[in-house]
């Protein structure tokens, strides 16, 4: 087997990337030497005050500054989404030290976060604008649907470490939440198109005007085309794919501090091209691979009220009603409705003592038709999930210490009632220096695949599992879901430590230990279990440099250490990279031009067969007027191609990312 790192390159991408390098190497020290000299960029990212002052709420439910913040949260600005090239939600991730996100094919993304890699996203819970993201037929995130205009996004926060005292049962690893502009802050035309080798059309379409002086409104359309993965040899795989989305937003400034949202979308896909596996009949462990396109359609209401009583006392409510339609290249087909309330409320009896408390219900219902090797018993069914949560926070020295303590009670029709209690605390003692600490409890309940499922992997002679001839009587080896499977429980044990650092250096560190139980897990007999237990403890390191006012250089380094015993233990412990480095920087060269490069490196997956890799993406802007930019972009530069997760239940012939090239033209009006 060829190495990709051992496949010649283009010459003429070679030629862009000596002259993309150049470039940007060139430029940057005449920058730094008369940086006291050159106007300030009204482009560039955040400062080092502005980024301490960022407000976050997604770790103690109230908004603070980031810099204050109890816990590992990291806030994706829309700068950082213009800067460095990335055009779907899952690659953006990649900016997060602490999450590993696998390019596992062309439209399927595995993420996992602080040593566990989950299946494809289930030990993280994703919501936008506080609709929830979790499947709970599946189990799991399904990242090739979600889709929306990139330059709507008002901010992304991301939790490291378990969230579920605020966010319930599936927030165990983590939280993704994000977060869009209001449809006031999205007025007028905003039209993007791309072009290149894989990102073959991507063109995405924003209106926004005023109903009257309270009201505001935006509609917006996408349509993305992506190109196929590799196969080992360099030719084209099976996987090219498009997603096709709209949607629409009401935003309304009522009497009285009253102000609601309506939000509404569909997405659609009928080429969600792949291959997969099916048991051929009459062999031993035989497969027959299937290709062909997966078909999706998705669509969503969400509204949201909220009330600012005064300013102790504060509550919103959201209610949300979610339909999709899944159809397998196998023939299986899902349908699932899935309807969510919540309200939340926040009250500060004193200035050193607030309670924020709240409840929410969550009901799915799921029709499901089977296909010859793969079913749900029974087709149909609704699960739900009734919760509660209260917490509070009191602060002591004038604000220099603070503890936040408080818990969520959860009642679920598969494990029943949960409790998933933390206690938080930070340590300011001057505004340069924070320290904080938390130990908290998280449980993810069982899904309906995890209960319900049963499939067939292949057939088996019995004969030729004890060692004898052929019989020629074949029986199938079926992975049956158990009724009796048990929640996943997790008890985290973090620290972390930020500070502002002379020389316009911010530090952000943390550490952890997490102890999980009852995993769930495959046995050797192909029944679904919870024989699988563990820990796993690392850390993440985060610096970012600002040495002029056009220059912003950012540097994060995480480790990992996982280790199991029980059913799987060995692939689970092996299927994390142990190590995840990156090196970004974003340089204004002037006003009107500015070139961006990041720099990743992940560590091995021997149970998915990755080796470490290396990728560089460079992108140069250059702002034709206020109104107009286009941006050239090069992303995976240092390879033709590289793996960097091989499942071969999801794709039995090997698949590797290619280099991309592509063209961005930006307007607004």
């Amino acid at each position: 087997m060829t190495s990709p790192s051992q496949c010649p390159h283009k010459p003429s991408t070679v030629n862009w990337l000596r002259i993309a390098l150049m470039l940007c190497l060139g430029l940057l020290l005449p920058q730094l030497l008369t940086a006291q000299e050159q106007h300030e960029n009204a482009f560039l990212n955040l400062s080092i005050e502005e980024l301490g002052q960022l407000d976050v709420t997604s770790a103690t439910g109230v908004e603070e500054q980031w810099f204050r913040a109890p816990a590992a949260i990291y806030v994706i600005t829309p700068e950082d989404i213009q800067r460095t090239g990335h055009q779907t939600l899952p690659e953006l991730l990649r900016l997060v030290p602490g999450l590993d996100v696998a390019h596992a094919t062309s439209n399927q993304w595995s993420i996992g976060a602080r040593g566990i890699k989950g299946n494809y996203g289930d030990s993280l819970l994703m919501l936008i604008d506080g609709r929830s993201l979790y499947d709970p037929l599946l189990g799991y995130i399904r990242w090739n649907t979600q889709d929306l205009v990139l330059n709507d996004i008002k901010n992304i926060e991301v939790i490291r470490g378990p969230g579920a005292t605020l966010w319930g049962s599936k927030a165990v690893n983590g939280v993704i939440n994000v977060t869009t502009k209001s449809a006031r802050d999205t007025q007028g035309w905003y039209l993007s198109g791309i072009g290149g080798n894989k990102q073959r059309a991507n063109i995405s379409a924003r209106y926004g005007g005023q109903i009257d002086d309270n009201t505001y409104f935006k509609i917006w359309t996408k349509y993305a085309n992506h190109g196929p993965s590799k196969k080992i040899n360099g030719q084209d795989h099976y996987d090219d794919w498009d997603y096709y989305s709209s949607g629409f937003r009401i935003d309304t400034e009522a009497p009285d501090n009253l102000t609601w949202a309506l939000h509404g979308g569909f997405g659609f896909s009928d080429q969600l091209g792949g291959m997969s596996t099916e048991p051929a009949p009459n062999t031993h462990f035989g497969v027959n691979s299937i290709i062909g396109d997966n078909q999706s359609l998705n669509y969503f209401l969400h509204a949201t009220l909220k009330k600012q009583v005064s300013d102790q006392n504060k509550w919103n409510a959201s209610a949300s009603y979610q339909h999709s339609t899944e159809k397998i290249r196998t023939d299986l087909k899902l349908l699932r409705d899935t309807f969510d309330l919540d309200y939340r409320h926040r009250y500060a009896t004193s200035d050193t003592q607030l309670f924020v408390w709240g409840a929410s219900a969550r009901m799915s219902t799921d029709h499901t038709y089977q296909s010859t090797y793969a079913e749900y018993i029974p087709d149909e069914e609704l699960t739900y999930n009734f919760s509660s949560f209260l917490q509070s926070s009191t602060t002591f020295f004038d604000d220099h210490v603070s503890v936040i303590l408080g818990s969520k009670f959860e009642y679920n029709n598969y494990s029943g009632f949960e409790i998933q209690p933390s206690i938080r605390a930070t340590w300011t003692p001057d505004s340069n220096n924070t320290i904080w600490g938390a130990v908290s409890r998280a449980v993810r309940t069982p899904s309906r695949s995890s209960v319900d499922a049963r499939s067939t992997a292949f057939f088996v002679d019995p004969s030729l599992l004890l060692g004898g001839p052929p019989s020629g009587f074949y029986l199938p080896a079926v992975i049956a879901a158990n009724g009796d499977v048990e929640s996943e429980k997790l008890v985290s044990y973090e620290l972390g430590y930020r500070s502002r650092l002379p020389g316009n250096l911010t530090l952000d560190l943390a550490t952890y230990f997490n102890h999980y139980t009852d995993l769930v897990s495959i046995s050797n007999t192909f029944d679904i279990n919870n024989n699988l237990a563990g820990e796993v403890f690392g850390g993440e390191i985060n610096l970012v440099w600002t040495p002029a006012p056009t220059l912003r250089v950012e540097a994060g380094y995480s480790y990992a250490k996982t280790s199991m015993h029980g059913d799987l233990s060995d692939e689970v412990q092996a299927s994390y990279p142990e190590n995840h480095f990156h090196l970004r920087s974003y340089l204004d060269i002037n006003q009107d031009l500015e070139c961006n490069a990041a720099l990743y490196y992940t560590g091995e997956n021997r149970t998915f067969s990755a080796d470490p890799y290396l990728r560089l993406d460079i992108g140069m802007t250059w702002r034709l007027n206020a109104n107009t930019s286009l941006s050239l972009w090069g992303q995976n530069l240092l390879d033709n191609q590289h793996p960097e997760l091989i499942d071969v239940f999801q794709m039995p012939e090997p698949t590797e990312v290619p280099r991309s090239l592509y063209l961005q033209l930006n307007m607004t009006f």
